[in-house]
């Protein structure tokens, strides 16, 4: 019995002795901007042209009228993976109010994002995020957008 349980006991260490000590070099990550990687990466940085809604603009704000139910926000994007949309209302110190309003994940048909404002009065700064495909660049635009009063 005694001859049994040193058995045990010396297979149970080289098991742990042997999981314990590795002496493979760790994976090195290639750098997806310098690698020269699969072709289908991008090695260029996001770019966004142009950013416009279908509301009127006026005097620098996009004017929605009061009855509108959505607002729909367009962007022209090279290079993005994702965009987001992100709103926070206009002042001072209101980075901690902005929200997250809504994503475009697929850009085949444009980037774009369907506002739904039924029954919000706005006054609002809308920031636009593109994500870049190299997995690492970032572009971003900000325009204003206020409910149109009677």
């Amino acid at each position: 019995m005694k001859k049994m349980l040193l058995v045990f006991i010396l297979i149970l260490t080289m098991i742990l002795t042997s999981a314990c000590s590795r002496n493979e070099e760790p994976e090195t990550i290639p750098d997806k901007v310098s690698s020269d990687g699969p072709s289908g990466i991008s090695k260029t940085p996001v770019m966004i042209d142009k950013v416009y809604t279908d509301a009127e603009e006026e005097y620098g704000w996009w004017v929605v009228p009061r009855d509108a139910d959505t607002i729909t926000i367009y962007v022209e994007a090279q290079h993005a993976d994702t965009v987001l949309f992100w709103s926070a209302p206009t002042g001072t110190e209101v980075g901690k109010e902005r929200k997250l309003i809504g994503y475009d994940i697929d850009g085949e048909d444009g980037w774009s994002f369907e506002w739904n404002i039924k029954d919000q009065l706005l006054h609002n700064h809308i920031d636009v995020q593109a994500l870049g495909i190299d997995g690492i660049s970032l572009a971003t635009d900000t325009f204003n957008v206020h409910t149109l009063e009677d």
